[in-house]
């Protein structure tokens, strides 16, 4: 596996996806490049839509032998069966004004890099026949924009057109969304949550036990960018809260240290929360390459058959 690591990165360099031009063509180019990374595809057998057939392997389960093809062509044939429609999975992408922010060392915005890694998951899905929908808020609009899942053909390019439109605007609105996917999606579905959690707000924490209680599967995407998990600044330099509007002229060495240690006790408190709500939470770096975010939601989509 070691060795289809090293490709991957290799193959996703930050400055080659930046310079990429498209939404589409960079979810492809995410996608399409990792899976060539991969040898066997690990989700035959997800629901019960039966795909093809394969030769009969000793230690195989004998429940799914076709015994009417045997009586055919005296052959011992094993059903295999393709993953679908047992599992929504919806997209849900803050828009909140901080996720416009992107550093010296990042690629992109974190709402761009959430936007390329929210659709190259859309197309895999689609691409493996399930359902994928979508619950944003645009701007400082307060009424949601909800895409029903669907394995249609024409499903991807829907999706894609909402990602593209999608600006990081006004101010907080991360508890807003989660109350809206709250209300919009009933059956139990599988929730792919791209944010910076940056909204201290205790409604946020109470949201997502609320989609824990309903019984929704929760896999979260943070997107940081270097900038806020090391505070890497040297010079003093006006700093502006680009939801509140608030500036200060901050000299770094001076408040570094508490940054961090706020920063790090910030990001504790939510990796408690998830491990106590049993949801999967996984840090997207802009500067780095998003190759591992897939990794975790391929091994997450594992755990679930």
């Amino acid at each position: 596996m070691a060795t289809a690591t090293q490709t991957l990165s290799e193959r996703f360099d930050p400055k080659m996806l930046a310079a990429l031009e498209g939404l589409d063509f960079k979810a492809r180019y995410v996608m399409e490049g990792f899976l060539s990374g991969l040898h066997d595809s690990p989700f035959h057998g997800f629901s019960v839509e039966f795909s093809d057939y394969r030769n009969y392997q000793p230690g195989d389960d004998l429940r799914h032998l076709d015994w009417r093809l045997y009586a055919r062509s005296d052959r011992l044939c094993i059903k295999r069966y393709m993953q679908e429609t047992n599992a929504r999975f919806y997209v849900v992408c803050d828009t909140s004004a901080s996720m416009k922010y992107q550093g010296g060392a990042a690629w992109g915005s974190k709402l761009e890099c959430a936007k390329v890694v929210a659709a190259a998951l859309t197309w895999f899905l689609l691409k493996q026949n399930d359902a994928a929908g979508m619950v944003t808020l645009n701007g400082a609009s307060e009424v949601p924009e909800f895409i029903r899942p669907s394995q249609r053909p024409n499903q991807f390019g829907l999706m894609l057109r909402q990602l593209d439109s999608l600006r990081a605007t006004g101010g907080a609105c991360l508890s807003r969304l989660i109350q809206h996917t709250i209300r919009l999606v009933h059956r139990r579905s599988v929730i792919l949550f791209f944010s910076d959690l940056l909204e201290p707000s205790d409604e946020v924490a109470r949201g997502f036990k609320q989609l824990r209680f309903h019984g929704h599967e929760v896999i979260i995407f943070q997107v940081l960018d270097r900038d806020e998990t090391e505070f890497p600044f040297t010079e003093s330099r006006l700093f502006e809260d680009v939801e509140t509007g608030v500036r200060r002229v901050v000299t770094p060495e001076a408040v570094r240290e508490s940054y961090l240690a706020r920063f790090n006790a910030f990001m504790e408190a939510h990796r408690e929360l998830f491990r106590s709500l049993e949801m999967t939470h996984c840090v997207v770096r802009t500067d780095e390459n998003p190759w591992r975010a897939l990794a975790l939601f391929l091994a997450e989509r594992k755990r679930l058959k």
